[in-house]
């Protein structure tokens, strides 16, 4: 059963459930550079940003980077995306069901064209990245996208797949025991005088004293074998069988929370990938419909960070039921 969840685990992650949705908007314009930069011009500098986004968020590595076509079609009548900045482009990629949205924009400064590029994540509404550069023409600008996508998309690949440091584990098997002389040992010969009535050496004996109480009374209400007399054989049954009941009362609720954490992870994970599989179908579908393939893509988001948290909770669960 353990190998099972492991197996489906694993499954999960391999496949685009956990897929990231990555949007590039067209590149806009801005001021004197208008007259300056054609429309093909502007879409080539698209392409470029889209083709290292591409590099960089590679699909075998969970990440879908959105077409030109998808993006279009998602988007409402009318609606201009290079004149989109700041919120707006947040805004747009949530209208388009993309989890980050970046835009580059071309203007200029000082009789030099100059880019910005912008990248947002969507859930948190926030900048994560971005860079700036300029150039005596569109060559110079396309030096700059080649130059920075490594590190801007790279934000992106570190905040879904973070890396974390090896932590050093201390290994003390090596550690020596050293014995203790024989003539360093003390035996404490049986006194007339029960020991809850000896003076008290300190507190930190107190826990000793105790043990040393139960033991002895322990002895006086049993027959102690004499030199030569066999020890009877059911000595420490009674032990083993405590031991035993422990054991019992203790897998009883493991098991059960073992199993209610694996079926919220079974759960969590069909959930997941049918959430994914319906916002997937709803941004690529060819429709007239718009809102409805726009809302059925905000379902099928929903769905599927739900099942991931289910499933999450799950696996945390059986953890704890192997370590408890």
């Amino acid at each position: 059963m353990k190998n099972l969840l492991i197996s489906l685990l694993v499954l999960l992650l391999s496949t685009d459930v956990l897929a990231s949705y990555v949007a590039v908007l067209e590149t806009g314009v801005d001021g004197d550079a208008k007259n300056l930069v054609s429309l093909n011009d502007r879409q080539f500098l698209t392409n470029v940003l889209r083709e290292e986004a591409v590099k960089q968020l590679p699909a075998v590595q969970n990440y879908t980077i959105m077409t030109r076509e998808n993006i279009m079609q998602m988007l409402p009548p009318g609606k201009a995306i290079e004149d989109c900045e700041g919120s707006c482009l947040v805004e747009t990629g949530k209208n388009i069901a993309a989890d980050y949205v970046c835009q580059a924009r071309v203007g200029s400064f000082d009789g030099d064209l100059t880019l910005s590029a912008e990248l947002y994540e969507t859930a948190g509404n926030k900048l994560i990245a971005s860079f700036n550069g300029s150039g005596a023409s569109l060559k110079a600008l396309l030096a700059i996208v080649r130059e920075n996508s490594v590190a801007f998309f790279g934000v992106v690949k570190n905040m879904t797949h973070p890396v974390s440091e090896p932590v050093a584990a201390e290994i003390n098997e090596n550690k020596e025991v050293v014995p203790v002389p024989a003539e360093n040992v003390v035996v404490e010969q049986k006194s007339e005088t029960p020991l809850m009535n000896e003076p008290q050496a300190s507190d930190s004996s107190d826990s000793v004293r105790v043990l040393a109480n139960e033991a002895y009374h322990e002895v006086e209400n049993k027959t102690v074998p004499q030199v030569g007399e066999s020890i009877p054989a059911n000595v420490g049954e009674s032990a083993e069988n405590a031991s035993a009941e422990n054991v019992a009362k203790k897998s009883g609720p493991r098991w059960v929370v073992f199993g209610i954490s694996a079926a919220a992870t079974v759960a969590g994970a069909l959930l997941a990938v049918a959430g994914n599989s319906q916002a997937k179908k709803a941004a690529e579908r060819n429709s007239d419909d718009l809102q409805r393939d726009l809302d059925e893509a905000k379902t099928g988001q929903t769905l599927r960070s739900v099942g991931i948290g289910v499933a999450i909770a799950g696996a945390v669960g059986i953890g704890f039921s192997f370590v408890f």
